[in-house]
């Protein structure tokens, strides 16, 4: 089967069903159920194409649970693989049809797809859990805050007041991370920017949370505060001496817009950074963002020769920031960092974030409403094309 006859094999509405299927708040600590669900429907799915199907089991030290990233091999396990990955948990109460259904959806119609040709070896696909976020730290954070009476039961803070000066010391403490501030520098100076409009309640609840931060670096928190599943795998990795070719991440790519000023960039960058196809106008969020660091050139430029084929025809902005991991997280280029390639990235491992730009672009994002009804589905079949040319040109001999 030659590649073009590959990509037209792509069914939207089986994009669509995975994502009906597997929407809802997967959540380790409101929701576990849910979260085991879809790693179930994931492995069977997994089965049903044929693949070889592991889990890969983890503990999160400090809380009372067992976590599994869920793996369908092609070809040999011993051989330099190319990975397709996405994550399968959301935030709290949001039921993660974009964040990051899309990703999983995506990930595994090409699992469908590749599976069927004989000649595509060394291909690994993995949808990691715990990408949002430290259970542990999660709930840490919830118990303080309900120990002092500043949120009530479903972790809802008490006051608009409150609930106001949270929101603000949010987008302080990004600016901090941006400047090159660790996690608990960054929260200290948001709170010192609030310090005459907190009450004492809230001020000790924040140094409380300074001193949860104590000791995570710009470098060392994929792991530790986020990222749980993939710095797992990643770990595993590098402790076996296992070779990876390249990393595909699907992470939240299935959200356009064509209305203007639909799109922002992150703080410091601007268009002239980005090598495009089929981008106009910057400020409409119509493209698919291909987010590579200084050891993704090759990676990058086959992902995104594979977007510009007739049958994929597929708008991108990609960024290869001519960097090292250490460099982005020092230069505090906190948004590159927010997903799963990160943790490859960290070990020298050429990877791609592939999205939507999530809440550059999502007005859901993280929200209960980030449901299918939002999602546009010819845009991820688009990208699911170009995700399995790639795989193509990278995994057959």
């Amino acid at each position: 089967m030659n590649k073009t006859h590959l990509i037209q094999q792509v069914d939207t509405e089986r994009i669509y069903r995975h994502i009906l299927r597997i929407e809802g708040a997967g959540n380790p600590i409101d929701n576990p159920q849910k979260l085991d669900d879809v790693s179930d429907y994931i492995h069977s799915e997994f089965a049903n194409y044929g693949l070889r199907v592991n889990e890969q089991e983890f503990k999160v030290e400090g809380f009372d649970a067992t976590f599994a990233n869920v793996e369908g091999v092609v070809g040999e396990e011993e051989s330099s693989e190319l990975l397709i990955v996405s994550h399968y948990d959301t935030v709290r109460d949001s039921p993660g049809a974009n964040d990051n259904g899309s990703g999983v959806a995506v990930m595994l119609e090409g699992a469908r797809i590749l599976s069927q040709e004989a000649n595509v070896h060394n291909l690994r696909f993995i949808s990691f859990t715990l990408e949002e976020a430290n259970p542990k730290l999660e709930l840490k954070t919830r118990n303080i805050a309900q120990n002092l009476g500043l949120t009530e039961e479903r972790s809802r803070y008490a006051t608009e007041r409150t609930h106001r000066l949270m929101k603000q010391l949010i987008g302080l403490r990004a600016k901090a991370l941006a400047s090159g501030k660790n996690p608990k520098e960054a929260l200290a100076e948001a709170r010192c920017s609030l310090d005459d409009q907190l009450d004492k309640t809230e001020i000790e609840y924040l140094k409380e949370l300074e001193e949860m931060y104590k000791g995570i670096t710009l470098t060392s928190w994929p792991g530790e505060t986020a990222l749980m599943g993939s710095g797992f795998w990643v770990e595993e990795a590098v402790r076996t001496n296992k070779e990876v070719l390249g990393v595909l991440n699907l992470e939240t790519i299935g959200y356009t817009s064509d209305r203007k000023n639909s799109q922002v960039l992150p703080e410091g960058m601007d268009p002239t950074m980005f090598q495009t196809h089929r981008v106009s106008d910057f400020a409409v969020g119509n493209f698919i963002a291909v987010i590579g660091d200084r050891n993704s050139e090759k990676l990058a430029e086959s992902f995104c020769s594979q977007c510009k084929v007739d049958p994929v025809d597929v708008p991108y902005a990609c960024l290869e920031i001519p960097l090292s991991f250490e460099d982005i997280a020092q230069f505090g280029l906190f948004d590159l960092l927010r997903s799963d390639h990160a943790p490859f990235w960290r070990a020298r491992i050429p990877a791609l974030m592939v999205t939507d730009t999530a809440n550059f672009r999502y007005p859901f994002y993280h929200t209960q409403a980030d449901t299918i009804d939002k999602l546009h589905f010819e845009f991820m079949t688009k990208v699911c094309k170009a995700s399995i040319a790639t795989a193509f040109e990278i995994c057959t001999c």
